[in-house]
């Protein structure tokens, strides 16, 4: 059975229920960061202890994305992706009963095993469904879900913290699961060939795991200061033995977790590496951002929310925009565009100062929300777009690793070179510190963060040389 089946009305009830659960993940990982202080303090832990409650819901899901991925594509979406939404309200209701720093943490782990389902598959669903013509519109309306969550995230965690203390953030995910669950499984139809050969590829998902805990654990101990960054070369040389050992696992290996011939479609590999790019900018713009207003320009922290949320706003409205354009233009112009855009909003980014107007701030935020509003959805259209029907669920992995492996990757470099130009440890951003020195870091953050858009620009140039009709046809998805 394919899309051509399904009635227009059912194919957006689809996209409705798997943008909500996009919509869960995001809101969940913003609701959270901004709850983190009260945490602490009503838990009695450190401040660098309670991060774990972030750490291990983003370590959990970087590992498990790729195994719900390929699960998938062996034994259909339909009964993962609803277990999905029931996994993470069970976790969510252990999480609002926990006393203990640990029973938390033990707790995130849970709601990120069912995360990690809802993130891999939500994109390989919404690919399947819909025909290439309408691709990049839904996916657009993806993004504009990714945008609300992280949008809406902070401000309902605030209001719901002080009415109702902070296990009510994750009291609310419980009755959005198990409907999202109920809904999943009764609306979304089994509609991806299963692959014949059901072996999983348990010693490709070891080396996997062991190099992601090695590549993130590194960087998250030297990110809070526990280990100075010079321990970050080990770290990486054991990363790249680990990783060498998995590509010649999988190679070797008849059904691989991850199947390396996806990698030989540039459509594929290219769009994954400008995304990467991408959100190592992103994350380390929004990291910084709230200590310039804060602590430089003196705004409350209401006031700084209120200036930065116009960043998902314009995310929001621009996303469906440029994913529609793309299913009219194809992706090319779009994606070099959108990367443009957002490598002058970090330049001009780079110039502010002690003095700079809101006014201005709020422009610079816009641009950047367009810029990478126009790139994301026709981006991810032409990622998810390249590959083979049957691999849709390892593809929507890897592209939510992807951009997992950016976000964490950008706070670490970002506050590495915060520490280096600035002068200044980040866990000591509290009290008095010389404005000129963390202007100084800042400066170099954003010249760091417009380099990496300007090197997906030329990625994504490249991308539109190397295509070939001929080449394209091949690869595309069957069934279509």
């Amino acid at each position: 059975m394919h899309h051509k089946e399904l009635t227009n009305a059912k194919k957006w009830t689809i996209l409705i229920i798997t943008s909500i659960s996009t919509f869960m993940a995001t809101l969940d990982g913003s609701i959270v960061n901004i709850t983190l202080p009260i945490m602490s303090s009503q838990l009695k832990v450190t401040v660098s202890s309670i991060q774990w409650v972030v750490t291990s819901y983003l370590l959990t899901i970087s590992i498990l994305l790729l195994a719900f991925g390929k699960l998938s594509d062996i034994y259909g979406k339909k009964k993962l992706f609803a277990s999905g939404f029931l996994i993470f309200a069970i976790g969510s209701a252990f999480c609002s009963l926990s006393h203990t720093l640990i029973a938390l943490v033990i707790s995130r782990v849970i709601q990120a095993i069912g995360a990690a389902a809802m993130m891999s598959l939500s994109q390989g669903i919404v690919t399947g469904i819909f025909p290439p013509t309408e691709r990049g519109r839904a996916l657009g309306f993806v993004g504009t879900m990714v945008a609300l969550g992280s949008l809406v995230g902070p401000s309902l965690g605030g209001v719901l913290v002080h009415l109702f203390g902070w296990p009510s953030i994750f009291i609310i995910n419980i009755p959005i699961g198990l409907i999202g669950s109920i809904l999943a499984y009764a609306v979304i139809p089994e509609i991806f060939e299963k692959e014949k050969d059901k072996t999983f590829d348990y010693k490709g998902m070891f080396f996997f795991t062991f190099s992601i805990l090695v590549l993130f654990l590194s960087m998250l101990v030297v990110q809070q200061g526990i280990l100075p960054a010079i321990y970050l070369i080990p770290a990486f040389l054991l990363f790249g033995c680990l990783f060498i050992f998995l590509i010649a696992v999988e190679k070797k290996n008849v059904n691989p977790l991850i199947n390396l011939q996806m990698f030989e479609v540039h459509e594929f590999s290219f769009g994954l590496t400008a995304a990467f790019l991408a959100f190592i900018a992103l994350n380390s713009t929004l990291m910084f951002l709230p200590f310039y207003l804060q602590d430089i320009l003196k705004f409350s922290a209401l006031k700084a929310g209120l200036i930065i949320s116009i960043y998902p706003i314009t995310m929001a409205i621009v996303a469906p925009v440029s994913g529609w354009l793309s299913d009219k233009i194809t992706y090319r112009p779009l994606t070099v565009a959108g990367m443009c855009i957002a490598t002058v909003a970090l330049v001009l980014f780079s110039t502010v100062n002690t003095k700079t107007p809101v006014i201005v701030l709020l422009a610079y935020l816009a641009l950047l929300g367009l810029g990478l509003a126009t790139f994301q959805s026709p981006n991810n259209s032409s990622v998810m777009g390249s590959v083979k029907r049957d691999r849709l669920g390892i593809a929507g992995g890897i592209n939510a690793l992807f951009r997992n492996l950016g976000l964490v990757m950008g706070t670490t470099i970002s506050v590495m070179i915060f520490s280096f130009a600035a002068h200044l440890d980040i866990n000591s951003l509290t009290g008095a510190f010389s404005e000129a020195a963390f202007l100084r870091g800042l400066r170099l953050i954003f010249i760091f963060d417009a380099a990496c858009c300007f090197l997906a620009v030329l990625i994504n140039l490249t991308r539109a040389v190397r295509y070939s009709p001929g080449r394209s046809t091949k690869l595309k998805p069957e069934g279509e």
